[in-house]
């Protein structure tokens, strides 16, 4: 039913990009997120993106996103968003609570973050644990591939998720560890 709604067949791959929920980090990752869809889009010619969205950020996601390669289906609510993480192949994801979303789901995932160019060398001096993702606090190992900062480039992030679209090693690493995550109580 999903699909139908979205106009997306059965077959077509589907990226579940998710670039936060705070404009700050959204302005900031869209850039590079576009950049990576357009990247998958020259290997992928069927792709298809959905980005669920928080209403306040609907018309701002819509007219960056309208620069893409692959213009993105917004979905906004948590039915849909859930929805789309069972459709979906893999997702590029913000660093935040949305990776065990994404872990409960059961959705291989890239993640992603940048911070102010100011406040990152403070950031890193605080910061002392190992993974900025929750799903790899969970685990406690780095299950799932992340990208700070300078890091954060379309190429990297396009190379990460070609990994979990073609199969193979890293998908089939990711797949254990999702299995490896306690569910709800």
């Amino acid at each position: 039913a999903f699909s139908r709604k979205l106009g997306l067949r059965d077959e077509q791959p589907v990226l579940l990009v998710l670039p936060g929920s705070r404009r700050s980090e959204v302005e900031r990752l869209l850039d590079v997120f576009g950049g990576t869809v357009g990247i998958l889009a020259d290997r992928y010619p069927d792709l298809a993106i959905v980005i669920p969205v928080v209403p306040r950020l609907k018309a701002f996601v819509a007219e960056r996103a309208q620069q893409w390669r692959v213009i993105p289906k917004l979905i906004e609510g948590s039915a849909d968003k859930f929805a789309a993480m069972k459709r979906a192949r893999a997702a590029l994801a913000a660093s935040g609570t949305v990776t065990l979303e994404l872990a409960l789901a059961q959705l291989p995932m890239v993640v992603a973050y940048k911070v102010d160019r100011v406040a990152a060398p403070f950031l890193r001096r605080l910061i002392k644990a190992k993974t900025v993702v929750l799903a790899n606090l969970v685990l406690d190992e780095n299950a799932f591939p992340e990208f700070l900062q300078e890091d954060c480039s379309a190429e990297k992030l396009a190379a990460a998720l070609v990994q979990l679209f073609d199969g193979g090693a890293a998908r089939d690493a990711q797949v254990a560890a999702l299995a490896r995550m306690p569910g709800l109580v």
